[in-house]
């Protein structure tokens, strides 16, 4: 299963940074419809924001690191006091001299500031104990502490609360009706669990109306492992439940044509604020057993970053796939869906350029069609209603004016011609810095092959050294075992050369991002 099968205008804006861009023809005027469309409440710091599984936030005997999040650009610090313990979080400033504590470390399951040594206990509520440059016998500030968020744990994904009152109920659960989920890993016993976690250097809105639309999938994946097909690309029936739409999302469901002229059943997908797409069914047909359903975190980090947390779970496959699938290095199946988002990355970064050189809106620009643009047309509507509520949104019609900020005056010409600096190129930042650095098993992966190319390279270097001297010896040479010795060394030489090649090779994958102009030189267009 792939990684995107697993899964207006207002009339008058109640925020004073909400702007409108003027159409600029009359065919682009706004309709009736959109002129009454009405804002919903929304506050967004009275939600709960999923921002990384519990297995990147690292036990305190295996690690000193700390993990540093971020949401609607308000970084906070994750950290655990004891092993399996729970994670505490904190806003990422010291009290002492506003140093970032994500910058810090842990000392005795505390969390240490850095800079000056200051210490933070994480059971006492952020409360300073230890301050090494205070008198003996003076007191603790009171003032040195932390600023502390609600931080919980569910089904393996940490959730932090923005708002500054107790919340009143607890983080979202699957509730996709596939039983309970371990609350701590969000494994379950009947299906097989997929998680992965990459940060994107384009707006969390952006990447929502990527992943809740599977018409791009069999275009721009095509021919990728866990993508699509070029030739299967085709007109969907899609439906949005109308009375579901309120300030927590809305809910419809989708299918291909061919699907549908098969009386096969709907994809069921719910939008669900701050910013998941779940969807479940049966994505082959009534006549598979497989199963899936999906829960894809977008959050936004910072202007113009956002992060995904995609969790896939399915059953049903014959036991041969299932082994392949629990066979296969986890790694492997990381470094392709880092593949996948990357073939994306380089066409949605183009959409934020091209609307900050232009300064009109979505729906100026955007033809939507019916047959595969539904939901996409849902969730920037749904923003034009709840945006007055967000730091900064861009919606069909409207968008806040500071939604473009982290862009240049003059936005960057696209990827192809200014790779160096495109933030969709390779040199900003790479696959390393979006999901290997973050990724406990992929950084591992990472260290072991790295260690073990050292090896090969080693042997190599070992086997030419004690070839070149037994060969050039005479007296050793007369030795029958030294003889033996070459028979076995000198062939050993390209082998360890070979292996140490293509260790450097899958070495590169961790670094290296998808580059679609390469695709293309290999490629013909007739």
């Amino acid at each position: 299963p792939s990684l995107h099968r697993d899964f207006s205008r207002l009339q008058e804006s109640t925020n004073s940074n909400t702007i409108a861009a003027t159409p600029t023809s009359e065919g682009q005027s706004s309709s009736s419809s959109d002129n009454k469309s009405q804002p919903l409440p929304y506050d967004w710091k009275k939600q709960w924001y999923s921002v990384t599984f519990a297995s990147y936030v690292p036990n305190p005997s295996k690690s000193a690191e700390v993990t540093p999040v971020s949401v609607f650009g308000e970084p906070m610090v994750l950290w655990r006091s004891e092993d399996n313990g729970i994670v505490h979080c904190a806003n990422d400033v010291c009290p002492h001299r506003a140093a970032a504590l994500s910058e810090g470390r842990l000392r005795d399951g505390k969390l240490e500031c850095y800079y000056h040594g200051w210490q933070f206990d994480g059971e006492k509520d952020g409360e300073c104990n230890f301050i090494p440059q205070l008198e003996k016998d003076a007191q603790i500030p009171k003032a040195a502490c932390l600023k502390m968020r609600e931080c919980r744990t569910v089904e393996g994904i940490v959730w932090v609360w923005m708002g500054d009152e107790a919340p009143a109920v607890g983080p979202p659960e699957q509730g996709d009706g596939i039983g309970t989920m371990d609350p701590m890993t969000g494994k379950h016993e009947d299906y097989i669990i997929n998680d992965f976690q990459i940060d994107l250097p384009y707006d969390h809105s952006y990447l929502v109306e990527n992943l809740i639309d599977p018409a791009h999938i069999p275009i721009s994946h095509d021919a990728t492992p866990g993508g699509g097909k070029r030739e299967n690309a085709q007109a969907y029936e899609m439906i949005v439940d109308r009375n579901s739409i309120g300030p927590d999302g809305f809910t419809g469901r989708y299918r291909t044509a061919s699907q549908r002229e098969k009386g096969d059943d709907f994809i069921e997908v719910q939008y669900q604020a701050p910013g998941i797409i779940r969807q479940k069914g049966m994505p082959r047909g009534n006549d598979s057993p497989l199963r899936f359903g999906a829960a894809l975190h977008c959050m936004p980090l910072t202007l113009g970053r956002s992060r995904l947390l995609f969790r896939a779970y399915f059953t049903g496959l014959p036991p041969l796939a299932k082994l392949l699938i629990t066979m296969k290095p986890k790694f492997l199946g990381n470094l392709n869906s880092c593949k996948i988002l990357e073939q994306d990355a380089g066409l949605i970064t183009t959409q934020e350029d091209h609307f900050k050189r232009s300064k009109r809106s979505l729906r100026d620009d955007y033809i939507l069609l019916s047959s595969s643009d539904v939901f996409v047309k849902s969730y920037r509507q749904w923003l034009d209603k709840v945006g007055h509520g967000m730091p900064w949104f861009q919606g069909l019609a409207t968008r806040s004016s500071n939604v473009n900020d982290h862009l240049a005056e003059i936005p960057p010409s696209p990827p192809g011609l200014d790779p160096i600096h495109h933030r969709a190129g390779n040199y900003v930042e790479t696959r390393y810095h979006r999901h290997v650095m973050h990724c406990p098993t992929t950084r591992k992966a990472l260290a072991r092959i790295q260690t073990l190319k050292k090896g090969m390279l080693a042997l190599t270097v070992v086997f030419i050294t004690l070839s070149c001297s037994m060969a050039t010896s005479e007296q050793l040479l007369a030795r029958r075992v030294v003889k033996r010795m070459l028979k076995v060394m000198v062939p050993l030489i390209p082998v360890s050369s070979l292996v140490a090649a293509g260790l450097h090779k899958l070495e590169q994958r961790f670094f290296v991002s998808f580059k679609r102009k390469n695709q293309m030189s290999t490629e013909i267009g007739l």
